[in-house]
């Protein structure tokens, strides 16, 4: 069975108190109306039989009666009656009833006695509206008093726990755990099963990283036997089949290997252990050192602008880091283009940024945040090898340089990527 969820806990918990107070002085104004008619018309059933036996032994003077707002009269002719309400021309409200009688001379009349009971239905107004004043300021109080607690029995535990959730990362996992004890007594199985979660999902993430480890370290050894030797085939004179075959099996060997240092990259980034040797970098000379490394294998597709003539500023990162990321955007950018890829430095209003520009299809706006997830590829990759890993490792790279990676539009067609750096703090 389906149910819609409740658009506020804390509304509907307010509400529903409220009215169930409201229902109850309802429920109880109700009944003290009708207990107070039902007295009335008993206690008028009293004084009727009362005179009814009063009558059938001497005769009846209605004169004393009268002080008691009571009107007592003897009718020849009738019908029987009961108690029944009714207003006169002053606006005073009688209780009037008939009863058959039997007169000391043997005689049979209608006694018929009307009561004033306008005193007592004012007087149960009057309940009635101290009733509704109660009920009013008991729906006050109730609603106030529900306030502080909702708050300390349930929002402010609920915030806690949002608040644990929030801060969760995959290198502290099981180390913020919720004591039940201090929860409230409804939330204390929801914050153990929080417990147990945070402390299965640690123990995964420690085999996991283990396996990722062990993996790239056993298989790192392997890899450079068989680069060796396809190497050391390359040397020497083989027929070309033979050359063609220790040529795919070196460039294999050497993508495995790129693949290896990416997910062993990976795993230090998740693990919080990869370190960093944070230096003021000269923008221009990055560039450099990436045009240089690539420039030999882009049959000319990679240029590199003259440095301009002010000088720019220094930025704050890991060498190393910073030539992995430009080299891999470049990479991608020779990959998937087959146009001109320019390399460019800008500096912005807080910050350092060096483009990857290229003259290709450019990058869809949908594609843009999946590229930037592992494992994960574009509708334009389709044709070309990869494991979707390149651009999430930048992106992941800068973000623990504290820096940022942007993919725009670049004028005239293609795409834009952007390596954003701080500042390096100036000299002296």
């Amino acid at each position: 069975m389906n149910y819609q969820p409740l658009p506020s806990l804390r509304t509907w918990l307010q509400s529903t108190a409220v009215l169930t107070v409201v229902a109850g002085y309802t429920v109880l104004l109700l009944l003290n109306g009708v207990l107070s008619e039902l007295q009335r018309r008993q206690q008028h059933q009293r004084l009727v039989q009362s005179l009814v036996q009063r009558a059938a032994v001497v005769q009846l003077d209605p004169a004393p009666l009268r002080s008691f707002g009571l009107e007592a009269s003897l009718l020849a002719v009738g019908s029987a009656q009961k108690p029944r309400l009714q207003r006169d021309a002053s606006g005073e409200q009688w209780l009037v009833s008939r009863q058959l009688l039997q007169l000391p001379s043997g005689q049979q009349r209608w006694l018929q006695l009307r009561q004033n009971v306008t005193s007592s239905l004012e007087q149960q107004r009057l309940a009635q509206l101290l009733l509704v004043a109660a009920a009013g300021l008991s729906t006050l109080f109730t609603a106030l008093l529900l306030r502080p607690v909702i708050r300390r029995g349930l929002l402010v535990p609920l915030d806690d726990f949002d608040q644990q959730l929030q801060t969760l990362e995959a290198d502290n996992l099981g180390e913020h755990l919720l004591d039940p004890q201090l929860q409230p007594q409804e939330l204390r199985a929801i914050a153990i099963a929080f417990n147990n979660l945070q402390q299965r999902l640690a123990a995964a993430w420690r085999r996991e990283r283990a396996f990722v480890d062990g993996v790239a370290h056993e298989l790192r050894t392997p890899i450079t036997v068989i680069s060796g030797h396809s190497q050391r085939l390359q040397r020497e004179a083989l027929p070309a089949s033979v050359q063609r075959s220790a040529d795919l099996i070196n460039a294999e060997a050497a993508r495995i290997a790129d693949l290896l240092r990416v997910l062993r990259d990976l795993a230090l980034i998740d693990s919080g252990r990869l370190q960093l040797d944070y230096q003021s970098l000269d923008p221009d000379d990055q560039l450099l050192l990436a045009y240089e490394s690539l420039s030999a294998n882009s049959n000319g597709r990679l240029q590199l602008p003259q440095p301009a003539g002010e000088l720019m500023p220094s930025l704050w990162a890991d060498s190393a880091r910073v030539q992995q990321c430009l080299q891999a955007l470049i990479r991608n950018a020779l990959l998937y283009s087959s146009g001109i890829v320019r390399l460019q430095t800008e500096q912005s209003c807080d910050g350092l940024i060096l483009h990857v520009i290229d003259q290709g299809d450019g990058i869809a706006e949908g594609d843009r945040s999946v590229l930037l997830q592992r494992f994960k590829r574009g509708v334009n990759s389709a044709g070309t090898r990869g494991m979707g890993i390149g651009l999430a490792l930048v992106y992941e790279l800068m973000q623990v340089m504290q820096g940022e990676l942007l993919i725009n539009d670049a004028e005239g067609g293609g795409a834009d990527l952007q390596l954003r750096f701080r500042l390096a703090a100036a000299g002296p």
